[in-house]
């Protein structure tokens, strides 16, 4: 069943892109608002976290208990494409490498911003770090928009898949929360690491390798930035590369490619794990 709720989700995705009529976050804003408003959850952040996100995803796991195989597909469908990543995937990385390929820094910064790239400590012209913030940011998206929904909703099901993408939008809803963003990496900790040695497979197995060995076991490693590292080994690419416009424009669709080979990878693996159970 979980598969079949997968590919649904996938297709649908696919059929809607950007334009996801579930994608829809406006009554969970008003619910984190609403929970803000208390003494206790202003004093205390962690209670905030437990109780915003308590609600939502008991209420999903208490249904998908309760409910039959039919309607358990239906519920477990609509969440998981409620739950995958909005807009499209890298949507402003070629408006970035022709702002790149024109010299305009303070466009290319832009852009990158949206990308969801942190560029803060990046000092005017250094495109290097900029290319590799850019590719870091267009990494995680991707890990982020799928893989990650995906890792959750196979352990817990909807509820899940639910809970990494609530956690997901209130750690940006709140940017200073500091324990919400440690949460929000305790819950990227293992498909973090379970990507990269995915791309081992989809991708150079011995590059990725030496790169993923490096920060298989960190405590202090971002997310973004142990993708990257395993990005670069999978597609065999230095850092000391990392230097031009076009070496980061053929990288990014180098690693769109990457993340497709990963998924049906991913879908593939469920197939046979799935196979050998029945």
């Amino acid at each position: 069943m979980h598969l079949i709720v997968i590919l649904l989700a996938l297709a649908g995705l696919q059929l809607w892109g950007a334009k996801n009529p579930l994608h829809r976050d406006t009554a969970f804003y008003s619910w984190m608002s609403l929970i803000g408003g208390w003494r206790g959850a202003r004093e205390n952040w962690w209670l905030k976290l437990v109780v915003v996100l308590l609600l939502p995803v008991a209420i999903v796991g208490v249904l998908a208990a309760a409910l039959p195989v039919g309607f358990w597909l239906v519920l477990a469908t609509l969440v998981l494409l409620y739950s995958m990543g909005r807009e499209e995937f890298a949507p402003e990385t070629t408006a970035y490498t022709l702002a790149c390929n024109d010299g305009a820094w303070e466009v290319a910064l832009v852009k990158a911003q949206r990308q969801g790239a942190d560029v803060q400590g990046v000092q005017s012209g250094d495109w290097p770090m900029l290319h590799q913030r850019m590719l870091e940011a267009t990494a995680y998206q991707g890990f982020e928009r799928l893989f990650a929904v995906i890792f959750w909703f196979l352990l817990f099901g909807p509820a899940g898949a639910l809970l990494y993408r609530l956690s997901f939008l209130y750690s940006n809803a709140e940017p200073t929360n500091t324990g919400a963003k440690h949460w929000l990496w305790a819950l990227e900790w293992v498909p973090v690491r379970l990507l990269g040695v995915s791309f081992a497979i989809t991708g150079n197995f011995v590059g990725c390798i030496n790169h993923w060995k490096r920060h298989a076991i960190s405590t202090t490693s971002s997310s973004a930035s142990v993708l990257r590292e395993t990005v670069l080994g999978a597609l065999s690419v230095d850092d000391e590369l990392m230097q031009s416009c076009d070496c980061t424009q053929r990288e990014i669709v180098a690693l769109k490619r990457l993340y497709t080979r990963t998924l049906w990878f991913w879908i593939t693996c469920l197939a046979i794990w799935i196979l050998l159970q029945s």
